[in-house]
């Protein structure tokens, strides 16, 4: 009989949650951006689209902007604008009244949603529009006296920052402190930025008792302290939860399923081999008039197509058989994953498509496991805790653990946490796979034994 006629039933439910992995990047909701802003919006554009609503066109030559941060919970903030329009310059001077309404409407969406700001003086000084204004509640108190301005902290349900607004920013701690924490130039209390770092969420300005014999451990404590909550539901969220559920299926898997020693490996490989080669072929035309810009999908789909073409063949050809081993597997699987973790991020465009490249990756680490457990050439328990190792420490690499979150945020786990389930499923064919492994084929005939004499 031909090894490729009469696929296993399992087989086939794997190839299809495979080609399910693929599918859920392309379903996934598309959802409203945030607002993206700048640190200081009346520096820039705030300013420009407040201007031109009342009547001003003009660009902003350069900006600068001082702010002090104060023991009660505030920071003071003194914009400094130079329109590129003198005539807009000379009517901000000539209207008060004008001067203030632009003032106002310059803050944007940055002060929409969960800032309180309060405008306290707009005026034209020495060639420069001046607004002073006070952000409250943008200061928190960290532990040994450390004091943590929260302010440049994204919020991704609402806003994400894209650049300071300023040419120059300015960030001066209460008296008595100092820098313990920051970016930028730090001289004392003082802080000077040109630029906002690439800091996912945005960063932490810390500032410590003046005389702090080690202010950069009190910096890093403080912001420790600050993060420890989010930290910990985010490692629950992403990590805990969809590798429990993992884990826990790969040994449920292993107490329900019988050994394969006794399956033909020649047509269970057979039949992985032409799956993967058809989840491939199949990505490839999907994704075909995309091909100039490669897109997540075709690269999760030719990835997993790759890996369960290689697995079926390597099981199928018996010299490719002979050499396979739990531990080679199982380093492969680990391998693939750690390329995932790597380079998934800028490759694959966005976390939830290296999620499930992942899946993938370890597909080797099972057929690795269920070789174990047919008995062949290592302990099954050991080379589960490797999978189970392994994939922890892969989703501890891609999770956000510092992320605050926005109002979809934990959209991110619950998707992780059913390609979790989904992968136990597509790994029941894959843990087969590698326990047929160790079988020889049923029409291999039996070795020429010499008869007695």
């Amino acid at each position: 009989m031909s090894p490729l006629e009469s696929p296993s039933p399992r087989a086939v439910v794997a190839l299809a949650l495979a080609a399910l992995f693929v599918a859920g990047g392309a379903a996934l909701p598309a959802v409203a951006s945030p607002a993206p802003v700048s640190a200081c919006p009346p520096c820039d554009d705030g300013f420009v689209r407040a201007a031109a609503d009342h009547g001003l066109d003009t660009a902003v030559a350069e900006s600068e902007a001082t702010v002090r941060v104060h023991r009660n919970g505030s920071a003071t903030w003194t914009v400094r604008v130079v329109p590129a329009n003198e005539s807009a310059l000379d009517r901000l001077a000539e209207n008060e009244t004008l001067g203030r309404a632009v003032a106002g409407d310059s803050f944007g969406v940055r002060y929409g949603d969960g800032i309180d700001h309060r405008l306290l003086a707009a005026d034209v000084r020495e060639g420069a529009f001046v607004v002073r204004y006070r952000t409250l509640d943008v200061v928190a108190d960290g532990p040994f006296g450390t004091s943590l301005l929260t302010y440049f902290r994204d919020d991704p349900g609402a806003y994400v920052y894209t650049d300071l607004g300023a040419d120059e920013l300015t960030v001066v701690g209460p008296d008595g402190t100092i820098v313990a924490r920051g970016f930028g130039d730090v001289e004392g209390r003082r802080l000077t930025a040109t630029a906002l770092p690439d800091v996912r969420d945005g960063p932490f300005v810390v500032f410590a008792p003046s005389g702090t014999p080690a202010p950069g451990l009190l910096g890093t404590l403080a912001v420790l302290e600050a993060l420890a909550g989010v930290v910990a539901r985010n490692l629950l969220a992403f990590v805990l939860v969809p590798d429990g559920v993992a884990v826990g299926g790969l040994v449920a898997l292993r107490r329900v399923a019988g050994p394969a020693r006794d399956r033909d490996p020649r047509r269970l490989g057979a039949a992985v081999a032409v799956g993967g080669a058809a989840l491939a072929v199949g990505t490839l035309a999907a994704e075909g008039g995309v091909l100039l810009g490669v897109t997540g999908n075709l690269l999760v789909g030719v990835l997993v197509g790759a890996v369960l073409v290689g697995l079926g063949a390597a099981v199928a050809v018996p010299a490719a058989r002979r050499a396979l081993t739990a531990g080679r597997l199982l380093g492969v699987g680990v391998v693939l994953a750690g390329l995932v973790v790597a380079l998934g991020g800028r490759a694959l465009g966005g976390d939830f498509h290296t999620a499930l490249a992942l899946g993938g990756a370890l597909l080797p680490a099972v057929a690795a496991l269920g070789r174990a457990d047919a008995g062949a050439d290592a302990d099954g328990t050991r080379t589960a805790v490797g999978l189970a190792v392994a994939l922890f420490a892969a989703l501890l690499a891609l999770a956000p653990l510092t992320a605050l979150g926005g109002t979809l945020f934990l959209l991110g786990p619950v998707l992780l946490t059913l390609a979790a389930g989904a992968f136990v499923l597509a790994a029941v064919p894959l843990y087969l796979l590698g326990g047929a492994s160790v079988g020889t084929d049923p029409d291999a005939s039996p070795p020429n034994r010499r008869t007695p004499a």
